[in-house]
Parts: structure tokens; C-alpha cells; sequence
């Protein structure tokens, strides 16, 4: 692939006249025929089985937070770029790695940002040690203690996780008895699960967006946030690029590919919304400059074994703990 083919997706824009009005509510059968109506490049549908009661406070961000994280920039040859595939799918390449197409619903108030960081780190771990890790039994037990994360709804920064992670490592965690019992919870006494591995994590950031698909390519999917809007609710197929105005708040999401569809580019991305919204949980969204912000920061994670019995801390949190499949 040539370097003009991602140069040549930001020319786009739509006109100021193929937007919707901004007092129409998300989710509303008025929302989603003005959607509709304009005949873009995607279609609304409803969402939620049907539902237009969510409380949108608890799937996104409501108010602004700092979610640029600055990390070391990682960029690839321009010989490795050049030789990205125009589609590609991370859960067709490691099939084996069942968290890079499971879907995670936030309908228990859970933030997206947990979901986007536990699950890519899940994913990770996976193609670059074969580790298997139980995603929603690890955001349980980081819900639980919520050190440092502050985890209120979406308030905390995904980039303060990956900090966190990067300054402490990580262990991976076999329960004895079932997924049930946690590590430290009520549930389980000290004797029902042990350490298994701890892991140093090393966090970058790709720097240009053909860098971004190649270190997918390498190391697996990719967290993301991104701003959305009173469309984005009612996503159901196509390829979306927002219709409207109206902005609603930050969310994080999973990049787990790329593709084409009638000559328009896309990213391949997993939500975090339960598999009711829109195409089972996932969407197909255009590559644009302005999707995942211009200079968004989006860590990418690679992890080295520590076997020396003497470099592995003997005190660690529950936020270092991820559970084993």
C-alpha cells in the first residue's frame, strides 16, 4: 500500500447542510429517521433492544477530561508501512485469543475506558504469550478496589491506567476454586488463588496512523477514545462519520482492524455497549483525521517475563492482578 492512500481518506467532509438538528434526542425514532433521511454512508437503527431510556451518563463521559496521554512515540520503517494490507481483522489473524472478539456491556455502570484497557491487555497477552485472561473477572476486581483508578462512572483517564500498570507491571492470577471467587474478594480466603507470572509492561504510543495499523498488525488491538456525538447511539450499519453536532461526551473504544467498504475506509472497532448495539457490538467507523483526535494518544502495550525470584515485588494491588481464563 502507498504512503498517498492515507493521505488521500481526510479529504472528505460533509456539508453543513447534511447534518441533523441538534435537539433531537439519541436513540428516538426522530433521530434515527433524520439519520436515515440523509442517506450517508451508514444506516441508524434501534439499539438497546429497542430502548431509547439508557442512561448515556453511564456508557460515555459526560463532561471533559484530559485523555491525551503523552507515551514514548513508536514509529515503524517506512518500508514496514508501506507494506500494510489494505483489510485486516485481528480476530481472523489470532483466532486462539477469544477476548479480541468478545463484546463487554457497561450496563452494570462500568466505564468504557476499563473495558477498552483490561480487554486490550487481555488481547496482548494472548498473541505474545499465549496467556488466556478472563476480562470481565479481572474489571470486577479492579471495580472493587478501584486503587488509583478512580473509577466513578468514566471519570478516570485511560492513560493514568496504562501509567500505572507500566510503573508497577503486572501479575497474572490462577484461581484454585471457580471464575467466581476473586482475588481478595469476600468471596475467596488467601489460600484460594495464587500468582502465577508477573510481566514488566512497557507502554508506547504509534505515532502517525499508518504506524497505528502496523503496530495492530504486530501486537494486537489498539484502545482508543473518542468524542461522541447524538448519531453514534443509533449506529446500526455502514460506515459512520458523525451527522451530527450535537456532542455528548468521550468514550473508549477497541481498534481490532481496518477494511474498505464501496471505496470508503474504515476502521474495524469494538465497543463496549453489550452486543443489542449495533452490528453485535461492533462498528465500522471511517478513517479521518479528526475520529480518535488529531494527536490522541493510544498505548500500545508488549510485556517482558520476569523470572528472577529477586526482581519480583512481594507486595503488589488488586489493580496488578488479571485473572487467568
Amino acid at each position: 500500500m502507498k504512503l498517498f492512500f492515507i493521505v488521500s481518506l481526510f479529504v472528505y467532509s460533509i456539508n453543513a447542510d447534511e447534518y441533523i438538528s441538534s435537539d433531537l434526542e439519541p436513540l428516538t425514532d426522530e433521530i434515527i429517521n433524520a439519520i436515515n433521511a440523509l442517506n450517508t454512508i451508514w444506516k441508524a437503527g434501534k439499539n438497546f433492544d429497542g430502548s431509547n431510556k439508557i442512561e448515556m451518563d453511564k456508557l460515555i463521559v459526560t463532561h471533559e477530561e484530559t485523555f491525551n496521554q503523552h507515551f514514548t512515540n513508536k514509529t515503524y520503517s517506512t518500508k514496514l508501512r508501506e507494506h500494510t494490507p489494505e483489510t485486516f481483522d485481528a480476530r481472523v489473524v489470532w483466532p486462539n485469543c477469544t477476548s479480541i472478539g468478545k463484546v463487554y456491556d457497561q450496563k452494570k455502570g462500568y466505564p468504557s475506558w476499563i473495558y477498552a484497557a483490561v480487554g486490550s491487555i487481555a488481547d496482548r497477552l494472548c498473541i505474545q504469550t499465549g496467556a488466556e485472561i478472563d476480562v470481565e473477572a479481572t474489571v470486577e476486581q479492579i471495580i472493587r478496589s478501584n486503587g488509583g483508578f478512580n473509577s466513578k462512572y468514566n471519570s478516570a483517564n485511560i492513560g493514568q491506567a496504562f501509567n500505572y500498570w507500566s510503573k508497577k507491571g503486572i501479575f497474572t492470577v490462577k484461581s484454585s476454586k471457580d471464575s467466581s471467587c476473586l482475588p481478595l474478594s469476600s468471596k475467596c480466603n488467601q489460600n484460594d488463588f495464587k500468582l502465577d507470572k508477573y510481566y514488566k509492561v512497557t507502554v508506547e504510543s504509534p505515532d502517525i496512523w499508518l504506524d497505528k495499523m502496523r503496530d495492530i498488525m504486530v501486537n494486537g488491538p489498539l484502545p482508543a477514545y473518542m468524542e461522541v456525538y447524538s448519531d453514534f447511539p443509533s449506529y446500526k450499519s455502514g460506515v459512520y462519520q458523525s451527522v451530527s453536532h450535537r456532542f455528548l461526551g468521550m468514550h473508549n473504544v477497541k481498534l481490532i482492524g481496518w477494511g474498505v467498504e464501496n471505496g470508503v475506509h474504515y476502521w474495524l472497532v469494538t465497543n463496549s455497549w453489550g452486543t443489542e448495539w449495533g452490528n453485535e457490538g461492533f462498528a465500522r467507523i471511517r478513517i479521518q483525521r479528526a475520529t480518535f483526535g488529531v494527536q490522541s494518544s493510544m498505548p500500545s502495550v508488549t510485556f517482558e517475563l520476569v523470572k528472577t525470584p529477586s526482581a519480583i515485588p512481594k507486595l503488589y494491588q488488586q489493580d496488578q492482578l488479571f485473572c487467568l481464563a
